[in-house]
């Protein structure tokens, strides 16, 4: 067994521990994805606890992958592991990596389908699963063992196999080798030789004894080719995501004996909220999530029921927990960091451990991992720097000892209204995909209705337009309380998810896991925005947003730049469904980008040509025909050009959607593995469909990201590729 059952994760890590050395003996190829970042921060506070050493790399496709194997890997004899997070399921890893013989590979990634050579072949191969190999393939398995390996299952087809018949036993001895090694290519090689053999003794045969060889023959030869039709139905039948990442390493983290810490349990809530966000999996799936990250919060906080801001009740209406539970700056019901005050000011400057109730020794070596204090928040530099001697006369606010500060996570009833903690209720309504696509906000009609749904609220234009921290705790209660009545008169009927906020102490906001996927997927792609802010982030956007999990001033840069990234976003659907630059087709519909605003590259990066097309998608579903409102959605946005000689060949990056209730045609095979536990029978076809139409028009296209629906094509070339993908949609 090479795939490892959700109930034996641990089993995978021991792998690693047993191999690991002094030096850096596991490798980590992250994906640039919200998802695997969370998961990576899991699993590297599990190395740090074993001492074990290892080494981060980033990658974005599976080229890179290739290029640092040579040198990362077959010419370094110190790692022996390497781990992949969100980006090996789908390949054959042997085609990528060399598979040393002390080399051990474990994959957690929420990319699926499988290849099956992963979770079936390969024994230094252990990918994790999430249940679905367990449940729903091992059909699946049979069909492919005796592909690969040959069927010796029955006493009946033994015989005929020791005959000389169509598998030999010399196959069958080869089935632990290595596929495509020379020595099993000349096993099988070896069992097709005997054909005189064969044919004289059937001339010796009894003709009756021949029939019934003929039939098993022909039976023999129908089950594989079913089993062949098995197997290819399971390739073909598009793309889909599993359970996260982020939950799946902190299943591994609970198995190994690691206690839930307040920072694991929030890291996997915002990878699991991440696929959410994306609509990576359906409603089905993220209730799942929500369900069990509802268990694992009451277990590290067990005052989060209490302390919840707002929460839906069974009929779906948002009610307050507790009248003071409203107001942000309530600290009561909240779990205090620490309950001495020495404790509570290290939680303040963010000392690891804390967050874990791990008490503070004296005489304790120097921490390099001792988070940087910002200078907003450093009371000494602060003064140093205004000429005082005492916070007073610096003019700094001095908090009282006996006051505990709120450092919690908890349940609660969150509004679909992006970033509404970190921005007025104006802005956050009028730059959320949610208002604007139910809306029309684009129109005069549409932004008349916005202004009337603000005073149903109950709150004045002035209200709306300060920052929301500021608003009076009755009208931030006032406001989900009515906006769960209100809201389907506005064809907002679902205004209200169950979600999860945390709370990082007085004098910083609270944080929703909705509003941190937005901030980490901003530093993600850092490099895009960066320019027009005075951040001073001088780490890549990758590390930036590593870094941002943990720290808090690196976490308001990342907000300021999904504020910025959601304007362009917003701004950019408007502009086009004005200029109606979204052709809808017969089967689905169609989006290319033009050079008409300098923030156009911003949208070279997928995750932002996601959101975009997610923005479009929703809009053009609001107010178009029953016909045509879940059509599959293709955007293609300019990709940046390294040079101005290379204008001329400006690349173009393409991007398929389907949406999760998109009505998919019949499976041609009834299996268990057409429905997962978190997509439902929600598949995307695009990877498929768009390599096979890059072959028939001979595009110059570059493939193999990790989303196998995403790619790369040359602007010259897509009138051909949208022309052919027409007749195969």
């Amino acid at each position: 067994m090479v795939y490892v059952p959700s109930t034996r994760y641990e089993d995978a890590y021991r792998r690693i521990v047993d191999r690991a050395g002094t030096a850096a003996s596991v490798l980590l190829f992250v994906a640039m994805d919200v998802d695997a970042l969370c998961a990576l921060r899991i699993l590297t506070t599990l190395f740090k606890r074993d001492s074990i050493g290892y080494k981060i790399v980033p990658v974005s496709n599976y080229s890179e992958i290739a290029s640092m194997n040579q040198t990362l890997i077959v010419q370094n004899p110190q790692i022996k592991s390497v781990v992949f997070l969100n980006c090996a399921a789908q390949i054959d890893i042997q085609d990528f990596v060399t598979l040393r013989e002390d080399l051990n590979i474990m994959v957690i990634d929420s990319h699926r389908p499988f290849n099956l050579y992963n979770v079936f072949w390969h024994e230094q191969v252990q990918c994790l699963d999430d249940g679905d190999v367990e449940a729903n393939m091992q059909d699946l398995r049979v069909a492919f063992e005796n592909i690969e390996f040959g069927d010796s299952s029955s006493g009946e087809e033994s015989s005929d196999e020791s005959s000389g018949d169509e598998v030999s036993s010399q196959e069958l001895e080869g089935a632990g080798r290595k596929r495509g090694s020379s020595e099993m290519l000349e096993d099988v090689a070896k069992a097709d030789r005997p054909q005189q053999r064969r044919r004289k003794r059937r001339v010796d045969m009894d003709p009756e004894e021949f029939l019934r060889e003929q039939q098993r023959r022909a039976e023999r030869r129908e089950a594989r080719a079913e089993q062949q039709r098995l197997i290819q139905a399971y390739y073909s039948q598009g793309t889909y995501y599993g359970q996260s990442c982020a939950i799946s390493t902190l299943m591994l983290a609970e198995q190994l004996g690691q206690p839930p810490s307040l920072d694991t349990v929030w890291w996997a809530i915002v990878g699991a909220t991440s696929q959410q966000l994306l609509q990576l999996i359906d409603a089905n799936g993220y209730t799942e999530v929500v369900r069990r990250m509802r268990e694992m919060v009451r277990r590290v906080c067990p005052s989060a029921a209490s302390a919840a801001e707002f929460r839906l009740d069974p009929a779906g209406m948002a009610r307050s927990a507790e009248p003071a539970d409203a107001a942000l700056d309530s600290s009561s019901t909240a779990a205090p960091a620490s309950s001495s005050s020495q404790a509570l000011l290290d939680s303040q400057l963010g000392i690891p451990g804390l967050e874990d109730n791990v008490p503070i020794r004296e005489n304790e070596p120097f921490n390099p991992y001792l988070n940087e204090i910002p200078e907003e928040e450093d009371e000494a530099y602060l003064r140093a720097r205004a000429g005082a001697s005492t916070n007073a006369e610096a003019g700094l606010l001095t908090s009282s000892k006996n006051v505990e500060q709120t450092v919690t996570i908890s349940e609660s009833a969150e509004l679909r209204f992006l970033l509404l903690r970190h921005w007025s209720l104006s802005k956050a309504m009028q730059y959320s995909p949610y208002v604007a696509t139910r809306l029309a906000t684009w129109s005069s009609k549409g932004r008349s209705r916005l202004d009337l749904l603000v005073a149903k609220l109950g709150l004045s234009r002035v209200e709306a337009q300060a920052p929301y921290l500021h608003l009076d705790p009755e009208l931030k209660k006032q406001l989900y309380r009515k906006m769960s009545s209100v809201g389907p008169d506005y064809n907002m009927p679902d205004a209200l998810y169950p979600g999860f906020v945390r709370d990082y102490g007085w004098r910083k906001s609270r944080m929703s896991a909705s509003d941190m996927v937005l901030a980490l997927l901003a530093l993600l792609q850092k490099d895009t925005w960066a320019g027009e802010f005075e951040l001073h982030i001088n780490t890549s956007g990758f590390f930036a947003a590593y870094d941002a999990l943990s720290q808090y001033s690196m976490l308001r840069a990342g907000i300021q730049g999904a504020q910025h990234l959601q304007q362009l976003v917003v701004g950019q659907g408007l502009q086009m469904l004005e200029r109606q630059a979204v052709k809808t087709l017969r089967t689905f519909r169609l989006a290319i980008l033009g050079d008409l605003e300098n923030q156009l590259h911003i949208f070279g990066s997928p995750f932002a040509l996601r959101q975009l097309a997610l923005f479009l998608m929703q809009t053009l579903r609001e107010r178009s025909k029953s016909a045509h409102a879940r059509l599959p959605f293709i955007i293609a946005g300019p990709m940046p050009s390294e040079s101005p000689e290379q204008m001329g060949t400006e690349k173009l990056l393409v991007l398929g959607i389907t949406p999760l209730d998109y009505p998919l045609v019949q499976p041609r095979v009834a299996a268990p593995f057409n429905r997962s536990q978190f997509a439902g029978e929600s598949r995307n076809h695009f990877g498929m469909v768009f390599e096979q139409v890059a072959n028939e028009c001979g595009a110059d296209v570059k493939r193999g990201f990790f989303d196998s629906s995403v790619m790369e094509i040359g602007r010259s070339d897509v009138s051909a590729f949208v022309d052919k993908l027409r007749r195969h949609l």
